[in-house]
């Protein structure tokens, strides 16, 4: 029986090789800051305000304009076909029927334009490519397909090692490809020593860009930018200032690196450099109803959840990655219902104290 994210997350290695298993699992070196981005969860104790007429409860947000019911959306997620045969197309369908909003990958496994029939609600992931051509050309396809915004990821000038991914000699299976690089050598990355994700340090990441580099994504895609892995408050104020349209908070799940501050302890500092009308999303060990209402008192205005969309995703499909959300949305409403908040606004940084 599923009653928790936990039960799911128990079922996920028998559904996988233990090489795509690892992948999907791991983190950067020790693992120090995966286990942490969970575990500070319990560092924030919840003083729930009572006696507030909390018979109808709405978890409705907006998101650069974009209504969503709900302030929980799909992290971008690498080659999701490795989990189950209908990889992104299976999330975008979820997604869209929570009505809430997901951002496809950019090493992803079904393209943007097999994706976007599937829902009205699509960021797209950008790693940013060394010839920009390849860049431009996604961008474009990006709006061409009605993606809603871009999600820059800022955190990975090259690729953090992440050890049991060397040791097995990890590579995407042969029946899959990188399918936004149709025709490029990216499509496929198998002729590489140790892990082959090291592709995209070698080939893939440009480490020379810059916060300028915000005005040329908005200028080529015509999109909303939001630069995800900020974890610093001045970070984050340079990208506002060179244009971003928001920030995810984030540490890249803890792949990257090591060591790295948990992602949660880093939302009230940027909230305060920020002010209060900048769009803040946060990512990074949520599991259950009460972690995202402890990220929206800090000063989130939604949360991103990965690895869980990846257990439920293994577990059945499009069935399974609603159950995921259907789990988060049930918690985050009992949640609110017993803290005395009836919408998202109710969620103030007094409910939190922090051990």
């Amino acid at each position: 029986m599923i009653v928790n994210l936990f039960d799911l997350e128990k079922k996920f290695p028998e559904k996988l090789s233990e090489a795509i298993y690892d992948y999907y699992s791991s983190g950067a070196r020790d693992e120090i800051t995966l286990r942490r981005n969970i575990s500070i969860f319990n560092n924030y104790e919840i003083l729930p305000k009572l006696l507030r007429n909390v018979s109808s409860v709405n978890t409705s947000t907006s998101i650069l304009g974009l209504k969503i019911g709900n302030p929980i959306m799909a992290a971008p997620l690498a080659m999701q076909s490795m989990a189950h045969a209908d990889g992104e197309i299976a999330t975008a369908k979820a997604m869209s029927s929570l009505d809430s909003i997901m951002t496809l990958p950019t090493s992803s496994n079904k393209s943007i334009e097999e994706v976007a029939p599937h829902s009205d609600k699509l960021f797209f992931q950008l790693y940013f490519a060394k010839d920009r051509k390849i860049t431009e050309d996604i961008l474009k396809r990006c709006y061409e397909k009605n993606y809603k915004a871009i999600v820059f990821t800022a955190d990975a000038p090259r690729l953090g090692t992440r050890e049991k991914d060397e040791r097995n000699s990890f590579k995407m299976p042969e029946n899959l490809t990188l399918a936004n690089f149709k025709g490029t050598s990216f499509e496929k990355y198998d002729d590489y020593e140790g892990s082959s994700m090291s592709m995209h340090s070698d080939h893939l990441f440009d480490p020379t860009l810059t916060f300028e580099i915000i005005h040329w994504i908005k200028e080529k895609s015509k999109l909303p930018v939001l630069v995800k892995g900020i974890l610093r408050p001045d970070d984050a104020a340079k990208c506002f200032e060179n244009g971003a349209d928001g920030i995810i908070i984030s540490n890249h799940g803890g792949r990257q690196l090591d060591t790295a501050v948990p992602t949660l302890k880093q939302i009230r500092p940027i909230r305060e450099e920020v002010g209060k009308d900048k769009l803040l999303i946060a990512d990074g060990g949520i599991r259950r109803g009460t972690d995202i209402l402890k990220c929206l008192a800090l000063g989130a205005n939604a949360v991103q959840i990965g690895r869980p969309i990846l257990w439920g995703l293994a577990h059945d499909g499009q069935d399974g990655v609603e159950l995921v959300l259907n789990i988060l949305l049930r918690e985050l409403v009992e949640t609110m219902i017993l803290t005395g908040c009836t919408n998202l606004n109710d969620i103030s940084q007094d409910l939190i104290t922090e051990i």
